[in-house]
């Protein structure tokens, strides 16, 4: 397991290809990331007003970011930072969302926000709290925030065409052929964008929306409580876990609301967002498609019946 994951989490994307072309199969691949360990982690806590209770992981308490989150944009709520600690070997952001999740059920708050750390004041949290006061927890499930480019967005699902793997080899020709190699080596058929972008990959189908989590999401007592805090899909390894969550919400017709609260990111600063991480997200759309894919079959035919396309 360890030489596994070790390669998985190399800088040399070399070692990453070599991860893959250890399994034979997308379901050995998905039994690997079954048995990977989910890490270790601490809960620290700072006081405050428990009506309204923050979670946020993070990979250093001390750091500038967790700081910024304590000091000023959260500053007078309760918030738990789940801390995984820097370059921990095994990490799951899943499992960590879980656990402060699960933590903040203990004071029973009305609302549960979660959130990355790596994110910046734009509102202050009275604006925060008197939005949530003004809705019951008892009628919605989930709270979104004015969209930002990474949080509260219009997402779809998408059938991986010719547009799609062109736009691959166009944007970055040497990761994007490896990428394009592992899907096709995983069965991997459907893919989430958003809506903005989707629209030159689905053309003239179009495709299932719903509105795509990401970085900044906020939950009811309720709803909580309905999950036993199991929030978030743990077979996920660091990515897709939100867009599982978003899909799954949708499908099941979780009434949600949408508030008059602005908030922003920084967007991947503290996992990174580059070629690599990219590369390796093919393990997490792997494990999308295999529990997704016949549901979404089913919806991409049945909007495109909708609409005369078929």
């Amino acid at each position: 397991m360890d030489y596994r994951n070790n390669y998985f989490l190399s800088s040399d994307p070399k070692d990453i290809i070599h991860f893959y072309e250890g399994f034979e199969n997308k379901e050995e691949l998905i039994d690997w990331m079954k048995e990977r360990p989910k890490g270790s982690c601490e809960i620290m806590e700072v006081e405050g007003e428990k009506d309204i209770i923050v979670v946020i992981p993070t990979a250093d308490f001390e750091g500038e970011y967790a700081k910024r989150c304590r000091e000023e944009i959260f500053k007078g709520l309760h918030i738990i930072f789940v801390v995984s600690g820097k370059g921990s070997n095994y990490f799951n952001y899943a499992h960590n969302c879980n656990l402060g999740i699960k933590k903040a059920m203990e004071y029973n708050p009305k609302w549960i926000v979660l959130s990355n750390d790596d994110m910046y004041k734009i509102d202050d949290v009275d604006v925060l709290k008197e939005q949530l006061r003004n809705i019951s927890g008892e009628n919605y499930s989930v709270v979104f925030t004015k969209p930002s480019k990474y949080h509260s967005t219009l997402s779809q699902i998408i059938r991986i065409n010719y547009f799609y793997k062109l736009f691959h080899l166009i944007t970055n020709y040497a990761a994007g052929r490896i990428r394009l190699k592992q899907y096709k080596k995983f069965s991997v058929e459907f893919e989430s964008m958003k809506s903005k972008y989707a629209l030159f990959f689905s053309f003239p189908r179009k495709g299932y929306h719903f509105i795509e989590a990401l970085d900044f999401l906020i939950f009811s007592y309720k709803f909580v409580e309905q999950t036993r805090g199991d929030i978030f899909d743990e077979i996920y390894v660091n990515a897709r876990e939100d867009v599982d969550l978003s899909l799954r919400m949708s499908l099941e017709g979780k009434k949600f609301a949408i508030i008059d609260y602005e908030i922003g990111d920084y967007i991947s600063s503290t996992l990174g967002n580059n070629d690599n991480t990219r590369i390796r997200d093919a393990a997490n759309l792997c494990y999308f498609n295999i529990k997704w894919g016949n549901e979404l079959q089913k919806l991409l035919i049945l909007k495109q019946r909708g609409s005369g396309q078929i």
